[in-house]
């Protein structure tokens, strides 16, 4: 039968514990389950890679701690038995058999490890005298510096030798609050730093926590932004002030000096509300003039109102406009009626025809001018509008007003900024672009590919258009939807057309200098027409193609 003490030698070699004893004379030794796990423990008896290790080997104390090796995790606890020091290692699954709770506390422990080690942001802990104790792999990339350069040392240390400037877990502990500063690492990073105290029962700072991220990206994508923003307020600038000396506008064309001009005056005072009126023969684009001025002012977000005086009846003008309270004539509807003046508020009143209001209704309107006030029909209560007005007639105002036809003291107020559109035949220039707008917009809209032959836009260019831009695109409509080849040819033309091509043999005898460049012209137009280029037309004439796009000038 064994002794006692070769039993008890037994069962600790069998126990799934680690065992480390000390006797009281210094001999060193562990058990099977700590040597046969931990070879190098075995052999590094006289030169420990554990530090707390070996102070216990050399002063017999020792901390119960969380205690790592090879990998493994251990518990590991001091006794003192019969004078002689042991340590036992309490592996993490021994330890869950005897209390899960461990086993849950040992897995937090093992999260925060990741978590720390993981963390973008750098961590660097320092105790409550400045030493550093850990630095987590973000403040390496922060820094530059490897965590083994910096972990023992104190700050001041570490802002001495450059590698960190300014510390703050002086400040920190000094004022016992959070303390947050920027750094510039050696590396160039610029990095924001946020120290936080941890406080012990006595309210002493025993660890300070500072979290580092790294801004040096943050800063150059605002100094980026700062950049483009700068530059696009630079282009917004250079933007409005091309629109200002010649503007290009969706839907309008702007080709002619005359145009460019008043299109310029519009703009100009589309940032004011005062009142503008708009003068020109019929079909010019008055109308587009007003919409150019309501789209460019404050009051683009507003209604655009367009009334045409001389289209509504004169017994139903006065309600359209005012508008009119319930009862206030007979057939007038029970809840009344809003008139176009108030639908207008906030936004632009366009009055196109003015000369054609009755003068009773030129008093009221003149009210609602300078009072900015109306009175519905049946009503006395004033009501307050904020209305733009753009006034636009083909008529003589001045003159009507000398014949008592206008009321004068309207005329001076409509006539605060005048805009007199030019017709067509005295801004040539325009007339092809239009022609090409008016085309595209139209193919577009008819899923065509319509096209005219040189020749046809030639007479197009030598009409008169007595009906202005408004006769023009009207013809072009007729052609495109009209004509059944994609080449629009002279032949498809409306007489009136070509007879203006011929206008210049009604005239009179001409000298035969003028007469034979006449000729030449209509030549050079049917070549191009028969051969669809001014290239292949000067190949068949046998003449240069300069000498053919010089003669197919109307004064050539």
């Amino acid at each position: 039968m064994t002794s006692t003490n070769e039993f008890v030698a037994a069962l600790v070699s069998q126990l799934p514990i680690g065992i480390m004893g000390k006797s009281q004379v210094g001999t060193v030794w562990i058990n099977e389950y700590l040597s046969s796990r931990h070879i190098r423990l075995r052999l590094a008896i006289d030169h420990w890679q554990e530090p707390e290790l070996e102070t216990w080997a050399q002063t017999g104390t020792f901390s119960d701690s969380l205690l790592e090796i090879d990998g493994e995790h251990y518990l590991v606890a001091s006794h003192q038995v019969l004078g002689d020091s042991a340590l036992v290692f309490w592996p993490s699954s021994a330890v869950a058999m005897f209390s899960p709770q461990v086993k849950q506390l040992e897995q937090l422990y093992l999260d925060f490890r990741e978590i720390y080690r993981n963390s973008f942001d750098g961590i660097f802990i320092t105790d409550g005298a400045g030493k550093t104790l850990m630095v987590n792999e973000g403040c390496e990339r922060n820094y530059g510096i490897v965590a083994a350069d910096l972990v023992g040392k104190n700050v001041f240390e570490l802002e001495r030798a450059g590698l960190i400037r300014p510390v703050i877990a002086p400040r920190v502990i000094a004022t016992r609050e959070r303390v947050t500063s920027i750094q510039e690492t050696r590396i160039g990073k610029t990095i924001m730093v946020t120290g936080i105290p941890l406080l012990d029962e006595q309210g002493n700072v025993r660890k300070v926590i500072i979290n580092s991220r790294d801004t040096t990206e943050l800063l150059q994508l605002q100094e980026e932004l700062a950049r483009a923003q700068e530059k696009l307020r630079r282009y917004a600038l250079e933007v409005s002030q091309l629109r200002m000396s010649g503007p290009a506008i969706a839907g309008i064309v702007l080709r002619s000096p005359s145009m460019q001009q008043i299109s310029t005056l519009a703009m100009k005072v589309s940032s004011v509300d005062t009142t503008v009126l708009i003068t020109g023969e019929s079909g010019v684009g008055k109308e587009v003039m007003a919409r150019l001025i309501h789209t460019e002012s404050s009051r683009s977000e507003g209604p655009f109102v367009k009334i045409n005086c001389g289209a509504i009846p004169r017994e139903l003008l006065e309600s359209e406009l005012f508008g009119y309270d319930a009862g206030a004539f007979t057939g007038a509807q029970r809840q009344g009626k809003i008139g176009m003046i108030e639908v207008a508020n906030h936004g632009t009143l366009f009055l196109d025809e003015i000369g054609e209001l009755p003068l009773d209704l030129q008093v009221k309107l003149l009210q609602v001018l300078q009072d900015k006030t109306l009175v519905r029909l049946g009503s006395t209560r004033s009501i307050a509008v904020s209305v733009r007005v753009v006034a636009a007639t083909n008529r003589d105002l001045q003159a009507m007003v000398d014949s008592r036809q206008f009321r004068s003291d309207l005329f001076y107020r409509l006539n605060v900024v005048p805009l007199h559109v030019p017709p067509l035949r005295e801004r040539r220039e325009d007339i092809l672009p239009l022609v090409q707008h008016f085309l595209d917009e139209l193919n577009g809209q008819y899923n065509l590919t319509k096209r005219f032959s040189e020749q046809a836009l030639a007479a197009l260019l030598d009409h008169s258009w007595p009906g202005n831009v408004r006769e023009l695109r009207n013809m072009i409509e007729r052609l495109v939807v009209t004509t059944p080849d994609a080449l629009i040819r002279t032949d498809y033309l409306p007489p009136q057309l070509c007879v203006a091509r011929n206008g210049d043999h009604e005239a009179g005898p001409a000298d035969l200098r003028a007469r034979t460049a006449r000729f030449e012209r209509e030549l050079v137009l049917e070549a191009v027409e028969r051969f669809g280029s001014t290239r292949a037309a000067a190949k068949h004439l046998k003449i240069s193609q300069s000498s053919v796009v010089r003669r197919m000038k109307p004064d050539a």
